[in-house]
């Protein structure tokens, strides 16, 4: 019987062993093991041969586990159950012959399928998914040495298999794209930040850089009619007084008004001319100043404004009339939120000021994070009457799919950039009971603040979210918010929180 039950348990640890293997194989991020391989492991190189021929791999797994399951229904069932039959006798079971029999190949039958699936199949499931990296490492080796043993076998099984996927329209699962959407990036990185392995602020920083690719020119320009620019019509007495006021590095030198731009004049080049004590010739010194459309891609500009040397441009319509102006600066904010120089003067902003108070409220019920985002766009909807409630949630929803918006501490952060817009909008709602769903520390949910910005002013959602943030970091102002009874005390705390963290 030892003999049995040793015979039985070398099985059911072969076909776990495959069973780990394969499902790390599936799991196993390929950068992962590319960086170890590219760091000299030895290990992770063998993964790499077998990342790339996935599909002779997996039917090498799949050959074993078959195998072991026949053989282990071949010789594991009938001994076991000729044990049983004498087992049931000794404890003085009287049943006709074949009844008893049948009774111990249930019985065996049922305790090789309750080992074979827990120990050979949803153990090593588990733990094949959870250690996908170190699994493969670990087992590349020997699974290697088994599949060039049966090469023939796999080769046959791999080339019927294929054959068949071919037919059904399907492609190989090594010939499959394997690249990560930016999608699943979103997704991914939202994931990573909610188990608390990521900061919230770099994750916004990522996400302002996908949006990037979206955005155009029209969306982070100066308009025409806010341009400060220098006017070759003007004195220089005037022009220097523009210059003071402004403070700016670079301006645009115009023939008139701003529709009329000729170059751009930068202040070191009158710092620098050669002449002393005369006035400059704006003409003289001017350098080129670049054109761009509206329509143009602000990741385009992102490389060929350093590429060229480039820090200004003015902006054209489709009619070529001028209708703004960009710099470096306009696009990097986009990235980064407001950057502010030694003449920039933090403008006070209070974040009581953008709140909806008809839409705060306290005490509300939500079943999950969705019906939650619901009820906080239902209530600015009806505080808001021209908000669109319907595009105002699917945008909230489709930035909650690809970035989920729990920043731990109690609270979640909803929040959409919709074009139209007139202004910001928010509110916040404290729910009775805890909003179900993860958030990045494990405090349950009931604070929610719902953000809603003009697509083209992307500094005003930072400014605004790390406001909430600095709000929350604070105990006695994020218990002060948990603990109001009314939406009045709730914009109560939120003016005093304005007060606090004023910059």
């Amino acid at each position: 019987m030892f003999t049995l039950i040793s015979i039985c348990a070398l099985l059911i640890a072969g076909n776990a062993f495959f069973v780990l293997m394969e499902f790390a194989l599936v799991k196993v991020r390929a950068s992962r093991i590319e960086l170890l391989a590219r760091k000299g492991n030895l290990r992770a190189v063998q993964v790499q041969e077998i990342l790339g021929r996935l599909d002779d791999y997996l039917a090498a797994s799949q050959a074993g586990i078959t195998v072991i399951s026949l053989a282990l229904g071949w010789i594991g069932e009938p001994a076991l159950a000729r044990w049983l039959q004498g087992v049931l006798s000794g404890f003085g079971v009287v049943l006709p012959g074949h009844v008893l029999h049948g009774c111990a190949f249930a019985l065996a039958l049922a305790l090789l399928s309750l080992a074979h699936i827990v120990l050979g199949e949803l153990v090593p499931r588990a733990i094949g998914i959870q250690k996908a990296d170190l699994v493969s490492l670990w087992g590349a080796i020997p699974l290697r040495l088994y599949a060039r043993a049966i090469r023939p076998v796999v080769v046959l099984m791999s080339s019927l298999s294929i054959g068949i996927l071919k037919l059904l329209g399907f492609k190989p699962a090594a010939e499959s794209e394997s690249a990560v959407s930016e999608e699943e990036m979103r997704v991914l990185l939202g994931e990573t930040q909610e188990k608390g392995s990521f900061p919230l602020e770099r994750l916004l920083l990522l996400e302002n850089l996908f949006d990037l690719g979206s955005a155009k020119v029209s969306d982070a320009m100066v308009p025409a009619d806010k341009i400060a620019f220098l006017s070759a019509e003007k004195t220089w007495a005037e022009n220097l007084e523009t210059v003071r006021l402004r403070r700016f590095s670079r301006y645009p030198l115009c023939a008139g008004g701003p529709d009329k731009p000729v170059g751009m004049v930068h202040v070191k080049d009158l710092v620098l001319k050669p002449a002393e004590g005369a006035a400059p010739d704006l003409r003289q010194i001017k350098r080129d100043l670049a054109e761009v459309s509206e329509g143009e891609s602000l990741e385009k500009l992102v490389k060929t404004f350093p590429d060229k040397g480039i820090h200004m441009a003015v902006v054209k319509d489709a009619q070529g009339r001028v209708s703004g102006l960009i710099t470096l600066e306009d696009i990097m904010e986009e990235l980064v939120g407001e950057i502010n120089d030694e003449f920039d003067l933090p403008q006070a902003w209070n974040l009581a000021d953008l709140v909806v108070g008809p839409a705060v409220a306290v005490g509300l019920q939500a079943s999950d994070r969705k019906a939650a985002m619901a009820l906080l766009v239902s209530r600015l909807k009806s505080a808001v009457p021209e908000l669109n409630e319907e595009e105002v949630l699917k945008a909230v929803l489709d930035r909650e799919a690809k970035l989920p918006s729990a920043v731990g501490r109690g609270a979640a952060v909803p929040h959409a950039r919709l074009p139209g817009l007139s202004r910001p909008f928010v509110t916040v709602g404290r729910f009775a009971k805890p909003v179900p769903g993860p958030s990045p520390d494990n405090v349950p949910v009931r604070l929610v603040f719902l953000i809603l910005t003009p697509v083209s002013t992307p500094i005003v959602q930072l400014k605004i979210l790390s406001r909430i943030a600095a709000l929350l970091t604070n105990e006695n102002l994020r218990r002060k918010l948990l603990r109001a009874k009314t939406g009045e005390a709730l914009l109560e705390t939120l003016r005093t929180a304005d007060t606090l963290l004023a910059v």
